[in-house]
């Protein structure tokens, strides 16, 4: 079966990281467009209070769950499906910046942001892909970063997770294809997002939470692989990381500032 985009008659739309930045702005989007979304986070009260902010077409339904729980998100997925009906589009978009200082790093704050943003989205596509296969048809929206094209200051567990992530997404693309599930995999530059704060580098080109949802919703109609934005940022920075990594890497520090002496 050839993988198609799904539409909100397939089913229901299911975002992680749903209660601010990109997964709110998405879930309001989507819902404009007709879906059914369920937005998941661990904070209940923020889920609901984007659910009871959305009006007009389509609905929004808050589901908290703590998605580093595998077994928490079985049953989250599971409780969802028979509630709302089969899961359609997932967008896997949950995910923490932990700055980490070369000089002084944290082995709690690399574990955390693994269990978040590679473990918590593990855990979501083992509860996923089983039913989808089964149902031949499905698709799913991986939230990755630039930052997995190549090394970026203070980002070692950061750009490490997204980086795997790109990598998962592609090995399920090929995979999934044969049953008729569509996977993809998102590369934002930088988003206006809480996340941002504590990047102590410039940030080009840096896009609203809102311009982030259309540019995703956009391309979740299509069957491409990628989807990624700003292209005038992410297209550049892809083209630096294609050099030679004596010359790559040391691009990165003069641009980020870190080609300074301390």
């Amino acid at each position: 079966m050839t993988p198609r985009a799904m539409k909100p008659s397939d089913g229901i739309a299911w975002v992680t990281g749903g209660s601010s930045g990109i997964g709110a702005a998405l879930a309001k989007r989507l819902a404009g467009q007709g879906w059914t979304v369920v937005i998941s986070a661990r904070s209940a009260e923020k889920l609901e209070t984007i659910a009871a902010g959305h009006s007009g077409k389509g609905r929004i339904i808050a589901h908290a769950v703590d998605l580093t729980d595998a077994e928490g998100v079985e049953d989250a997925v599971k409780t969802i499906e028979a509630a709302h009906g089969p899961i359609a589009l997932a967008v896997l978009n949950a995910g923490i910046y932990l700055s980490i200082n070369a000089e002084n790093p944290s082995f709690e704050d690399y574990k955390k942001t693994f269990d978040v943003n590679l473990s918590g989205t593990a855990a979501c596509l083992c509860a996923l892909t089983p039913r989808m296969t089964e149902r031949r048809a499905g698709q799913i929206a991986v939230v990755s970063s630039a930052t997995s094209f190549g090394g970026m200051p203070t980002s070692s567990a950061y750009g490490a997770s997204k980086a795997a992530l790109v990598n998962m997404a592609a090995c399920l693309r090929i995979e999934l294809h044969r049953y008729g599930v569509l996977c993809q995999v998102i590369t934002p530059g930088f988003v206006e997002t809480p996340a941002q704060d504590d990047n102590a580098f410039p940030k080009p080109f840096m896009v609203s939470a809102e311009t982030a949802a259309k540019r995703i919703a956009t391309g979740l109609t299509s069957k491409r692989f990628e989807i990624t934005f700003p292209r005038r940022f992410t297209w550049a920075l892809k083209a630096i990381y294609a050099l030679p990594y004596s010359w790559s890497l040391g691009l990165v520090r003069k641009q980020t500032g870190w080609d300074k002496p301390v």
